[in-house]
């Protein structure tokens, strides 16, 4: 027979509790899903912005250039002898004539030039003054007699500035006479004559040739002009 229940309770055994059949998770499933929190809240967090270069100040604006449409080449003048006075130069209005005494006159080296014979005659006035622009010669020997004469190869003035030398090239050819040397130069002017000095003109070791025995000696003498 079956003890009665209710006559004789016993204690009943508790019921076991059900558990999970997936069990307690294991130490490397926890592991994982600390690095994948690891990551997610890495990949949440917003990445610090880079620092900001320094700025650099700005390049300032580009400035069209000019281009022109011509090139400016430094022009060269040729050095030209001065022109020579026309007949229309009579130097300056009010410019006085040159007083004689005020003005002197040499000459220097004798050149030879074929059949003629050159030298340079110098003149220097002491104030600004007027002269011939083309000068009146002549050649007179030892004993004061003019041997040769020569008209002046133009008309006008030219004003001579005091202290300023002025030149003209004075040429004799053809002599055929026999004079007195030392020859001088002679310049005329207002009425009277500006003596050259200076060796004989020509020299009497060195005279030009006489190639028109009955022409008398040819003498010229260029326009002056300032000494270069």
């Amino acid at each position: 027979m079956r003890p009665n229940a209710h006559c004789n309770p016993t204690r009943p055994y508790p019921r076991p509790q059900m558990t999970d059949r997936r069990g307690t998770p294991g130490p490397r499933l926890l592991l994982g899903l600390a690095v994948v929190a690891t990551l997610l809240v890495a990949c949440s967090t917003t990445a610090p912005s880079p620092s900001p270069l320094p700025s650099l100040p700005p390049a300032p604006a580009a400035t069209p250039t000019d281009v022109p449409d011509t090139f400016d080449i430094p022009s060269f003048t040729p050095e030209t002898d001065p022109p020579e006075p026309t007949d229309t130069d009579t130097g300056s209005p009010g410019t006085p004539p040159c007083d004689i005494d005020a003005v002197k006159a040499s000459h220097g080296l004798i050149d030879s030039d074929g059949d003629d014979r050159t030298t340079e005659v110098v003149l220097v006035a002491a104030d600004t003054c007027s002269i011939d622009a083309y000068p009146e010669l002549s050649l007179a020997d030892s004993k004061g007699h003019v041997v040769a004469q020569a008209d002046a190869a133009g008309a006008g003035a030219i004003d001579l500035v005091g202290g300023v030398a002025y030149t003209t090239e004075v040429r004799v050819s053809n002599w055929c006479i026999d004079v007195a040397p030392p020859v001088a130069i002679r310049i005329a002017h207002d009425g009277a004559s500006i003596v050259v000095t200076g060796d004989s003109f020509p020299d009497p070791d060195n005279l030009p040739p006489c190639v028109h025995q009955d022409a008398p000696p040819v003498l010229s003498g260029t326009a002056w002009a300032p000494k270069a």
